[in-house]
């Protein structure tokens, strides 16, 4: 049996929270895939200065379980990973004087730590280990809600 609020559920005979039928424990795990593999392939990508259009760039790419010539191969079921505007939050986490390695670090070394969440959304808190970085889970129309609030981010900044 299982108890569900929004997209958030809880297996009552093992006690673990899903996040649309996903395993907390697995949904970590392709977010830490996800992440290792988009901090890198930023790093091959030419340093140049933020453009409007970086705002709405959405990448995806797919992770199966067996791997491919661009992702490795895992323990997870086959999953798509979404990114929103890479260059422009390379370009806040480099404001912020965040280096990618440290972001690795922090996001992706150790497990994230789920927190507990009483909220009417369902949504899913992960906190790094080291307390650095907060992950929450959204719903497509709230990613694109904050993708169009990134460039007046931008903006006060010049």
């Amino acid at each position: 049996m299982k108890k569900t609020i929004g997209h958030r559920g809880v297996e009552t005979n093992t006690g673990e929270t899903t996040y649309k039928k996903t395993t907390s424990s697995a949904l970590k795990g392709a977010i830490q895939l996800g992440i290792t593999h988009t901090v890198g392939s930023l790093s091959q990508k030419a340093e140049r200065d933020v453009l409007m259009q970086d705002f709405v760039v959405v990448e995806s790419i797919f992770f199966p379980s067996e791997g491919s010539n661009l992702t490795p191969a895992h323990h997870y079921s086959d999953f798509r990973f979404k990114t929103y505007a890479p260059i422009a939050f390379r370009y806040f986490r480099e404001l912020f004087g965040i280096r990618p390695d440290d972001y690795l670090y922090s996001l992706c070394n150790d497990g994230l730590i789920e927190l507990s969440n009483s909220g009417a959304s369902g949504s899913l808190f992960y906190v790094s280990s080291d307390d650095e970085f907060i992950i929450k889970t959204v719903q497509h129309k709230e990613a694109e809600f904050l993708q169009k609030l990134l460039p007046g981010y931008f903006m006060v900044r010049y």
